[in-house]
């Protein structure tokens, strides 16, 4: 087995829509509302992510703000990291092999900024998260949560 290397990173601040934002491969936009599953209902509280062909939604604490959020690409599976909140394994398929952080409605994070997927097909992963309790107290006490006070880290590595 390879010794894990980090071989592409990509991070940007991304909106907060609803409590969610995307990480879409840019090959979702070949597919058609027949192959093409999104989540439903929305996630949970406490519910990080959900995967499908091309895409993960990430759930946030709190709505309608600025979050952080890195993808990395590995060359093998990266050790396990300390110190976030909330922590998650996936599976993902991607079909072009281009990442970028959408939001639900108003676009990408950045129109040329991708990460790079070694190659388009199966994934492993694990996102991690911070600041979720954080984001949930400020909403509840002030009703806005500020900017960059979620954190999340998204990694890839060969299926």
């Amino acid at each position: 087995m390879d010794n894990p290397a980090l071989l592409a990173a990509y991070e940007d601040e991304i909106d907060v829509e609803y409590s969610q934002f995307l990480v879409k491969d840019e090959g979702m936009a070949w597919l058609t509302d027949s192959n093409l599953a999104a989540p439903e209902p929305p996630l949970a509280a406490d519910e990080l992510l959900r995967t499908g062909v091309d895409w993960i939604c990430v759930g946030s604490n709190a709505q309608d703000h600025t979050a952080h959020a890195r993808l990395e690409s590995w060359r093998g599976e990266p050790g396990r990291q300390d110190g976030w909140e909330l922590t998650e394994d996936f599976d993902f398929t991607a079909t072009s092999g281009r990442l970028l952080l959408d939001t639900l409605t108003t676009g990408p994070a950045s129109v040329d900024e991708r990460l790079t997927l070694p190659s388009p097909g199966r994934y492993r992963g694990r996102a991690y998260s911070r600041g979720r309790a954080d984001a949930r107290q400020a909403l509840a006490e002030t009703f806005d949560v500020p900017d960059g006070t979620e954190t999340y880290l998204i990694q890839f590595w060969g299926a």
